[in-house]
């Protein structure tokens, strides 16, 4: 707290100080959230030794606001029930409208909208009742914001429309900027984006100008979802990155988990998949914290959507899955009834009042007209909730589409699996035991004849040495094409295998292979998994052969947008520019190539050779 500020304060009655404390708080509230909260509890402590009901009514009042607006729900609505409890007490029937208002505004951020609709009809019937126009305003705009959340874009229209019709009556500056921007949001629905465009522009202005640094997000993410329906993605992307931080900057974490949805359904219409799962995962983590259930399950969708679209058809199962029970919680029969009984009940009870005071001259008419709106109300509603279920039903056969594709494709590949183990069998079965028939076959030749001819003799070595190379390379295909998922750990093992056959030939010759601990857990297919062995053995092969190596380095790292594999001898080397590259090298660029990878080589006589070979993060997956 400021020591300044309150030092003179020492002299002043617990009421003063309550009062300065609950003022300095509210001023605070939009600037510096968790400032105003310590203010507020100062102002609490004051008010109990003033044992004064009405000031405890604000006290609790002001720690509800403070805590909404650290998006900390479950605490403002504890606190925002004891001022109502206090100001039931005494009868201040405009501060129950107010925390009825309140009440309403912290259902409403957590997805309750049969509760928040339930409190704000309550605050509105009693504004109207004291002819407060301010407030009457400010509740039309929190019913159209829950209409909103739940779709029903007319009717969300419909009370923004009073609202702002309201304040221009008041001439409110900030009811104006206020309800310009909800104009601006709903108006993307009905798609007239240029008016919706202007109204969020207002908006951001009218709160610039005001100060009100902790409401300038919510226009400008008005302004980014314009310019996303419009396909005009840059100018998307730049509004929502700038909505999305000054909503953390300022603890909003609602509507940081809010807006990071919008921008994941945005980067998956740009194809931009692993950009829209990050922002997704970060919905979910803001959601989570303020209990907001809703944008848990926005969340899930999107993840759902860009796991599929990635063919990661087991996570993508996975968010559908929560996704349609998330549906089915927000969204079932039962709640959507009751939110359309307390408008009604509202409806009713002011159509009431106007009988009531023109019964004696047409109450026959009256009652006639009341029979005829409650039964058009009945058959809307009934209409309204078969158009629900229908809407709801087609929804949940294009998930069951979808997961049956995503069933059908894992399908495929279990089918293929088992292909490819039958003829890894057949391979293992026949051709490896007729070259193994070959290798005895040259063998019993040897001994059973006395071969004198040199140049024979070599020949019948030379293919013994060569039937048994390719056994290894036989069993290496077969390794591969049995392997779901191999790791560098499992290349690591198979290069050693063909190094230790490797140092028959050349003695004293040192290997190392280096892997980053975080690369341990990364798994690739088996045809992958080849290639990159393959490609490794050969460069290695090369070393030991051609460039007469004693040292080959192998390392495998990684960095932001790549994994790094690097062989390095201290070779003879070569010169590049003179010397022609054999088949070895070609296939090494081949199946580099396959794997949408980048293959360098350089070398020369004094420093040996190195290799280095680039593989996209994205290839592979954790």
């Amino acid at each position: 707290l400021e020591a300044g500020s309150i030092k003179n304060l020492k002299d002043k009655s617990p009421k003063q100080r309550c009062l300065f404390f609950l003022e300095k708080a509210d001023a605070l509230s939009n600037s510096n959230a968790q400032l105003s909260y310590l203010y507020s509890l100062e102002g609490l402590k004051e008010a109990h030794k003033t044992q004064n009901d009405s000031l405890l009514s604000l006290a609790y009042n002001t720690l509800g606001n403070t805590h909404q607006f650290l998006t900390q729900l479950d605490s403002s609505l504890f606190y925002h029930k004891k001022a109502l409890q206090y100001r039931e007490k005494i009868n201040d029937d405009l501060g129950i409208a107010d925390s009825y208002n309140n009440i309403g505004i912290a259902y409403d951020s957590q997805g309750n909208f049969e509760d928040a609709l339930k409190y704000y009809f309550k605050a509105l019937k009693c504004y109207e009742k004291k002819q407060n126009d301010d407030k009457t305003a400010m509740t039309l705009a929190n019913i159209g914001v829950v209409y909103k959340s739940q779709k029903e874009y007319k009717k969300a229209y419909y009370y923004y429309k009073r609202a702002y019709d309201t304040y221009k009556k008041i001439n409110s500056e900030f009811g104006i900027t206020v309800t310009s921007g909800n104009l601006g949001s709903i108006l993307i629905n009905f798609k007239s984006y240029n008016s919706s465009l202007a109204y969020s522009k207002i908006a951001k202005e009218g709160y610039e100008k005001l100060n009100y640094k902790r409401y300038v997000a919510y226009p400008i993410s008005n302004i980014a979802i314009v310019y996303d329906s419009l396909h005009r993605f840059t100018e998307a992307n730049k509004n929502y990155i700038e909505s999305i931080q000054l909503h953390e900057l300022h603890k909003n974490d609602y509507e940081v988990a809010n807006t990071c949805n919008a921008f994941s359904a945005c980067l998956n219409k740009q194809g931009k998949y692993s950009e829209s799962i990050v922002y997704a995962q970060k919905a979910l983590q803001y959601a989570k914290n303020t209990d907001a259930y809703f944008l848990e399950v926005c969340a899930y969708d999107n993840l759902a959507k860009a796991h599929s679209k990635m063919n990661n058809f087991e996570r993508a199962y996975y968010y559908s899955n929560l996704y349609n029970k998330g549906m089915d919680i927000l969204f079932k029969k039962e709640k959507t009834k009751a939110v359309f009984e307390v408008e009604a009940k509202y409806e009713n009870e002011k159509k009431s009042k106007l009988l009531l005071q023109i019964q004696n001259k047409i109450q026959h008419r009256n009652t006639l007209v009341a029979i005829l709106a409650l039964l058009a109300v009945s058959i809307a509603l009934i209409g309204y909730l078969i158009y629900r279920q229908q809407k709801i039903k087609g929804q949940q056969k294009e998930q069951e589409y979808e997961l049956q594709k995503a069933i059908a494709a894992i399908e495929t590949q279990n089918k293929l699996q088992e292909q490819r183990i039958t003829i890894s069998r057949d391979l293992h079965d026949n051709i490896g035991a007729q070259l193994t028939f070959i290798i005895s076959s040259i063998n019993n030749i040897k001994h059973a004849f006395d071969i004198n001819n040199s140049k024979l003799e070599q020949k019948l070595q030379l293919i013994s040495t060569f039937t048994k190379t390719t056994i290894l390379e036989l069993r290496d295909t077969i390794w591969a094409m049995n392997t779901k998922e191999v790791s560098f750990e499992d290349l690591r093992h198979r290069i050693y295998n063909f190094i230790e056959k490797a140092k028959l030939a050349v003695h004293d010759m040192q290997f190392t292979f280096n892997i980053e601990p975080q690369l341990s857990e990364i798994t690739f297919g088996g045809v992958d998994g080849m290639n990159i062995y393959r490609v490794v053995q050969e460069a290695v092969h090369n070393s030991i052969k051609y460039a007469q190596a004693s040292e080959i380095n192998v390392n495998i790292a990684q960095d932001d947008k790549n994994i790094i594999i690097k062989i390095k001898d201290n070779g003879i080397g070569f010169e590049s520019n003179t010397v022609i590259l054999g088949n070895g090298i070609s296939n090494m660029r081949k199946r580099v190539n396959e794997m949408q990878g980048t293959i360098e080589i350089n070398s020369d006589t004094t420093n040996g050779t190195s290799i280095t070979i680039h593989f996209p993060n994205q290839r592979f997956e954790t």
